[in-house]
């Protein structure tokens, strides 16, 4: 969050992802961008941490970061190096909570697109780009072309993290 335009992107954002309004310059005196001398509302923390995911502020704050309450963990899960593991035209079955269900094509040079969704906003024909898919995590498309628009970064399975099968032919 460096510049006005960053806090414009998030306000929108946020209306967009979870249809509640937080103004750019509430946004602003947050992260501290401009001198403000109170907290911030409660209203606004429920709405932030609705957009990352939880129900509300508290649980925010009581949810820890990693199973054993530390910052970082070591990834042991299955994974996919895109790159390396996938080859062009391969399908792969995207899943996560609370009942999302996603199919995607992989392009090649690290690009996919949706072949078909239930319970998404990720539509057929939408298109993305992502280096690295592990099971349980959530999942960073990169360069999201959704309903014609670039996106530039998109999150699924931000809570509970992503589930991944490659299709058999």
């Amino acid at each position: 969050m460096n510049t006005p335009k960053d806090f414009d992107f998030l306000s929108e954002r946020i209306f967009e992802e979870i249809h509640e309004r937080v103004s750019p310059t509430t946004l602003k005196r947050v992260w501290g961008y401009v001198n403000y001398e109170y907290a911030p509302s409660l209203r606004t923390l429920n709405t932030l941490a609705q957009f990352l995911g939880h129900h509300d502020y508290k649980q925010f704050c009581e949810q820890p970061t990693s199973p054993d309450g530390s910052p970082s963990k070591i990834v042991i899960s299955n994974y996919l190096d895109v790159p390396e593991d996938l080859v062009a035209d391969e399908e792969l079955t995207l899943y996560w909570l609370p009942d999302r269900e996603c199919q995607i094509r992989y392009l090649g040079n690290s690009q996919f697109v949706v072949t078909a969704s239930q319970n998404t906003r990720l539509l057929q024909g939408d298109t993305f780009c992502c280096q690295l898919i592990i099971e349980g995590e959530p999942l960073y498309l990169n360069n999201l072309i959704h309903k014609g628009k670039n996106n530039s970064l998109y999150v699924i399975g931000k809570v509970s993290g992503i589930h991944f099968e490659v299709t058999e032919e």
